[in-house]
């Protein structure tokens, strides 16, 4: 595991290294780290259907910024900050 263990700080630190910068994602790696430990974790389906959610949104991205395409590319911020939102709203109620 390369992440902290808290599951929630680390997909909400993917989603700020993500939103933050201009460059191409960079945190599908760990995603698909986190991913794999919440189905290993038997995690709630809620949580492993967001994280799955939040990877396809950061393959949108990378297809978006590797295409030229700030208009996608915007759109997919969009959905992530959605996306961080109510993983973060989540973290709160839970």
């Amino acid at each position: 595991m390369s992440y902290t263990p808290n599951i929630h700080v680390a997909v909400y630190q993917v989603l700020d290294q993500v939103l933050t910068a201009d460059a191409p994602p960079r945190g599908k790696a760990t995603l698909h780290s986190i991913i794999d430990d919440l189905h290993a974790a038997s995690a709630p389906r809620y949580m492993i259907e967001q994280a799955e959610s939040i990877s396809l949104q950061l393959h949108h991205l990378e297809t978006a910024i590797a295409r030229g395409n700030p208009n996608d590319a915007s759109q997919a911020r969009q959905e992530l900050r959605s996306i961080a939102g109510a993983w973060l709203d989540r973290r709160i109620t839970s």
